[in-house]
């Protein structure tokens, strides 16, 4: 049996992820097996590390993650679908580690923010390459993410939302680590294709 072309191009590792975060916020028991706790992880529960990016604490803190992190991750499946699982395994596992190596303070991490930074960043950068009016587009969504990441990292910006009510604050240093692993992922195609495989920059239509 073949797949019709409409199912194999559905964007399944999106549709996974995401799934996978609603389900962790409604089944008992879910957030507490898989948040990022400190101490679970010092006794050794390493799979924390990565499963905190499924993780919320309300549906508006999910909501909100989950708007950026579709869409962005709709993009780099629709566009440079081999990429999807290196970004977002690479880019949680790095967040989770760095915010345990550097951010000694935090008992409690929970999230999709810092993975979506490491997509949006990498598609942005692949973008570059493409055509002038998707060109334009990514430009501009490179001097979003730098701008963001500067008013959180040097002013300590964060929105005033929901996120107050919640009671717990952003950690700025999972934004920079994701946008740091996307950049390097981009960065990897781009010494390959300089190696001699053969690079085309994906169209607004065609992957």
């Amino acid at each position: 049996m073949v797949a019709t072309p409409g199912l194999k191009n559905m964007p399944w590792w999106t549709i996974a992820f995401a799934t996978a975060a609603v389900a962790a916020l409604m089944v008992p028991g879910a957030t507490e097996l898989f948040i990022y706790d400190r101490p679970a992880l010092a006794r050794g529960e390493l799979w924390r590390l990565f499963t905190a990016h499924l993780v919320h604490y309300s549906g508006a803190h999910l909501l909100n993650n989950l708007l950026v992190l579709v869409s962005a991750a709709w993009l780099v499946e629709r566009r440079y679908r081999s990429d999807w699982l290196c970004i977002v395994a690479l880019s949680g596992t790095a967040i989770g580690i760095g915010v345990f190596v550097f951010e000694p303070g935090v008992a409690r991490y929970a999230g999709a923010s810092g993975v979506s930074f490491g997509l949006l960043t990498y598609v942005a950068l692949r973008g570059l390459t493409e055509n002038p009016r998707w060109r334009v587009v990514c430009v501009t969504l490179l001097v979003m993410i730098f701008l963001k990441l500067m008013a959180e990292n040097l002013f300590g910006w964060q929105l005033v939302d929901w996120r107050q009510e919640a009671g717990f604050v952003t950690v700025t240093i999972s934004h920079a680590i994701g946008a740091g692993i996307g950049a390097l992922i981009w960065l990897s195609v781009v010494v390959r294709s300089s190696h001699g495989s053969r690079f085309e920059p994906a169209s607004l239509t065609n992957r």
